[in-house]
């Protein structure tokens, strides 16, 4: 019996130190998601937004004032990375809905109305890529989402007030794929034969912001697919075959997204 309580004492210790070893992970791993969302914008080129897009005479009057007439989206607001963030100008700490729309008191003053008296990031990406330069940058590529060019804007395919910026931090796969869908009805299927591919997302062979490759790809010629058919030069002649183009552009493996005909996906 002694030994029993030897045995499970040692156990209870043993279970409590990595029990603690696993909240510290936990809080170390939220504290440097924390910091690493607000260490990554850029406050002077945000400041620069802000200062040149804000109505005259305009002042910050916080996020309560907001949720007067914007209740729902407050609500999600809360729980998003976004809002995280605030600003430091003059006078004024800039955080919630005015570190992207600007100051609110003519907004709010005049009754509301989209894009009222108000900065409007959907209608000018200025505001995004104040934080997300990397993306700005994928937009100069030669192969890119037209979002510079005015026809689109970040927010046709992102939600910034939500828990998940989506798609590319969303935890479900039909959040990943369906501002892509939306545009892209052809390749939603469903098809007989499904592209496995397509259930990783349509990043999982698209750079979705711009890329060097023709339709956005991740990687050029035979090499995106041989990425996950690595296989293929050891089955017949797909060697020799490799060297006259693309898996697709060959004619051959066509109906890449998915085919109701054929398991190959060849047509």
């Amino acid at each position: 019996m002694h030994c029993q309580t030897n045995k499970v004492n040692e156990i209870e210790r043993f279970a409590g130190f990595h029990r603690n070893k696993i909240i510290l992970a936990v809080v170390l791993f939220v504290s440097l998601g924390l910091f690493a969302s607000c260490r990554d914008v850029d406050v002077e080129a945000l400041k620069k937004v802000l200062e040149s897009h804000k109505m005259e005479g305009a002042k910050y009057v916080g996020s309560s004032t907001c949720a007067a007439c914007h209740e729902k989206e407050m609500k999600e607001f809360k729980k998003s990375t976004h809002e995280r963030i605030s600003i430091p100008m003059e006078g004024v700490k800039v955080e919630g809905c005015e570190m992207c729309h600007g100051p609110g008191s003519l907004h709010a003053g005049s009754g509301g109305g989209k894009g009222n008296k108000i900065i409007n990031p959907s209608r000018d990406p200025a505001t995004c890529f104040a934080c997300h330069m990397e993306k700005k940058a994928q937009f100069n590529l030669p192969y890119h989402h037209p979002v510079e060019e005015g026809h689109m804007s970040c927010t046709d395919c992102h939600d910034p007030h939500g828990l998940n910026a989506k798609p590319w931090s969303a935890t479900s796969m039909q959040d990943v794929n369906e501002p892509c869908f939306r545009c892209h009805k052809q390749q939603r299927g469903p098809f007989a034969i499904e592209h496995l591919a397509l259930r990783e997302g349509c990043t999982s062979c698209h750079q979705v912001h711009g890329s060097i490759n023709d339709k956005m790809l991740v990687a050029r010629d035979a090499n995106l697919c041989m990425r996950c058919h690595s296989d293929t030069y050891l089955i017949g002649d797909h060697a020799s075959r490799l060297r006259q183009g693309t898996c697709f552009s060959g004619e051959c493996h066509v109906a890449v997204h998915g085919s109701n005909f054929d398991k190959h996906l060849r047509y």
